[in-house]
This record gives C-alpha cells, structure tokens and sequence, in this order.
C-alpha cells in the first residue's frame, strides 16, 4: 500500500511486546535476509539519490497508485490546497514494493516504508530513515463467500495470493503469522505479486485465498468474499497487545533528510493535515472513489470506504507509532526475518 501522494500537476517525472514463536524458528534467516542481499547490487550501482535542492522544499515523491490506500492523499491535497510552498515532483510507479525499490535506486526522494524495510535496507547498506506517518495496517485475509476454511490456521497448506515480497504488507503478514506460531512461507503456497494481479488470481479462482490491502480487499468484500481476519488482528491474537499496528510511512535515505529538513517537514505536515481531513470529513472517501480505482457501478464498495477506510489514516506521529516500530522489529529479528534489531533507530520525529 502506498503512501504519500502530494503533487504539482505541472511537474512530472517518469523515472524508471510480543511473544515468541513457540514451536520452532518461523522465519529462517537465509530466506528471510535475501531481500537485503538483492538490495546490495542495485545500491552500489545507483549510489545516493540527488534529493532536494541546497535543503529546500522539494522532492520527487510517489505518484498515486489506483488499488493502493495512498491514492487518495494527491487529491485531498490539492483540493484543500494543503501543499502550499512545497515544490514536488511525482514519479509513477505499481505500488507496494516497486515505490521501496524506487527510493533505494534514487529514482525517488521519499517513499512509503515500514520498520522492517528500513531494517532490511540498512543491512544492504542504504541508511534509511522513517520521518512521517503514513498508514496503520489495512492488509486483510479473505476468502470466496463459499470457502469451508474460516480461519488462517484451516488454510495451512493452501494457495495464498500476496503482495510483494519486498513490501510492506508482505513483511507484516509474516510478522503477524510467526507470533502466531505459523511460518508464513513454509506452512501456506504463497503467490506474491503485485497487488492488483492477485487480485485477479483471486477473482478467477485460481488461489483459496488472498492477502491483500484497502481498498481492494472492500472491492472484494462488497462483491461477496468474506474477510476472515486483518494482519492487525492478528497480531494483536498473537501478543495480546490491544495496540494499533504501524504499516509504513514516510522514508527517506538519511542523508537525504538531513539535507532536505524543509522539505521533509513540509511533507510530514502535509501528511497529518490530509489526514486529519479525512478524520473530520470521512465522506471524502467515498468521493474520490475513482482515485482508489473503483468505478460508480460498484456502488456498495464506495458506499463502504468511509465506514472501512477511514481509520488507517493516522491523524498523529508519535510513541504509539514509535512502540509498534519497535515491537516489530524485536519480533522480526527473533523470527529470522532480520539479523538483528538495527543500531541506528529507523525513525525520527522532526517536530
């Protein structure tokens, strides 16, 4: 799921406390760090990204992906006109794991990341800083309105369509199953891709399940599929914390922030202010039904993205979502999923 889309039309780039597992090791560390090991070439190809000008006010951010919660924010932005004197440039890219991608070649300045991304890109080598909210978790499990399996301990074995493995939702599904004592990838037939193919895979038949995020998985509800669980359920099942869960949000190289502090700060503002927009104003949701992808002929999913959409866009950036980064990355590092906790911390509140 992607996150920030705030963008001057005139301007556009096309540049390419949890507990523990329990039964065994869910998420060996061989698979779990390939990621990192893939990032390392790319890294020492693309080297540091550009980012801003002499630390002004503009950056190249993503551009809003139909099928992906962040699609809305472009929007709201400029019809609140919530960007004043920020100078953004937008890049197009699929979605989930394909804008991660794109902020370590450099083709983009800011991207959405969550604290187990920015873990597996410090371990490759790219020093990657969290410094604004973007989305608490909306990746849900559902199956067809006439499946037998009711939960996803009966889907053991199974075919799973995913997002990708890089992403954001990916890494928090596995999170939330390991502390479930359920080994994400060994005990189900996962099918990752990009979101809007398994969505597909889903719709054909082709696969038991799927894993997938806002708004296609309201799409797939209102057409009758029957949503067993969400990831933060789970995760809350699985260490009986009542805590919200953290998905991602603003990331950025370090250095990039460093020489960039009044852009960064303008794009976390601009963030909470869109969101908090979206708190007081939840019909807008239903408005910007074609931002998110979904045509007016499926009246009853437009008609339920207020009522499902609405709360994962967080409206502050604080300890809550300090906690749940943390929390995630202990979990992640016991589970196999990273080495170890990074040194440096992932986030960064500018105030």
């Amino acid at each position: 799921m992607t996150s920030p889309s705030f963008f001057r039309p005139d301007r556009q780039t096309t540049a390419p406390s949890a507990q523990g597992p329990g039964r065994r090791t869910l998420l060996r560390s061989g698979g779990g760090l390939l990621a990192a090991a893939g990032l390392a070439p790319l890294l020492a190809a693309c080297g540091e990204s550009g980012g801003g000008k002499d630390g002004g006010g503009s950056a190249r951010v993503e551009d809003t992906q139909a099928g992906t919660a962040g699609a809305v924010i472009r929007p709201i932005s400029e019809q609140q006109r919530l960007v004043g004197d920020l100078d953004l440039a937008y890049v197009a890219g699929t979605g989930p794991g394909d804008v991660q991608n794109k902020l370590l070649s450099g083709a983009l300045d800011v991207a959405s990341m969550g604290p187990v991304g920015a873990a597996v890109s410090q371990a490759a080598g790219a020093d990657v800083l969290i410094f604004s909210t973007s989305l608490a978790n909306h990746v849900r499990w559902l199956v067809p309105e006439n499946s037998p399996y009711r939960t996803v301990k009966d889907l053991r074995g199974k075919k799973v369509a995913t997002p990708p493995k890089n992403s954001d939702a990916y890494r928090s599904t596995q999170l939330a199953t390991a502390v479930n004592d359920i080994d994400f990838e060994e005990d189900y037939e996962v099918h990752p891709g990009a979101v809007l193919a398994g969505l597909s895979l889903f719709e054909r038949g082709d696969v038991d399940a799927i894993v997938t995020i806002e708004p296609n998985a309201t799409r797939l509800v209102a057409k009758g599929a029957r949503q067993l669980v969400t990831v933060t359920g789970l995760w809350q099942q699985g260490t009986g914390s009542d805590a919200g869960l953290f998905l991602n949000g603003q990331g950025a190289k370090r250095s990039w922030v460093e020489r960039n502090g009044k852009a960064a700060a303008g794009l976390a503002r601009l963030r909470l202010r869109a969101h908090e927009y979206i708190h007081d104003h939840p019909e807008i949701l239903a408005e910007l039904h074609e931002s998110y992808g979904i045509p007016a002929s499926e009246k009853k999913a437009v008609a339920l993205l207020p009522e499902r959409l609405a709360g994962i866009y967080p409206v502050e950036w604080g300890e809550a979502s300090f906690t749940s980064m943390r929390e995630q990355l202990k979990v992640a590092a016991r589970t196999g999923l990273i080495r170890a906790v990074p040194e440096k911390t992932v986030y960064r509140d500018l105030g």
